[in-house]
């Protein structure tokens, strides 16, 4: 696998970022490579909060603490 550049790595950041914005405020996305809906398990569901995708090629584990010191 070849290294990626530090331009790569922010905008991978910056994509997953667009897609926690998005799942979390309640759209409908889906994952381009499978075109499977991610799933979101919110703070309160009893799992870790997390997106992910069904397929097992997206998993975005949420930090709200770490989140709610930021804002």
């Amino acid at each position: 696998m070849a290294r990626r550049s530090r331009e790569e790595i922010l905008k991978e950041v910056e994509r997953i970022q667009e897609i926690r914005e998005k799942v979390v405020a309640g759209e409908e996305v889906k994952r381009p490579n499978c075109g499977q809906t991610l799933m979101f398990f919110q703070k309160d569901s009893g799992r870790h909060p997390e997106i992910f995708c069904p397929n097992d090629d997206l998993e975005v584990l949420i930090e709200y603490d770490r989140l709610s010191k930021e804002d």
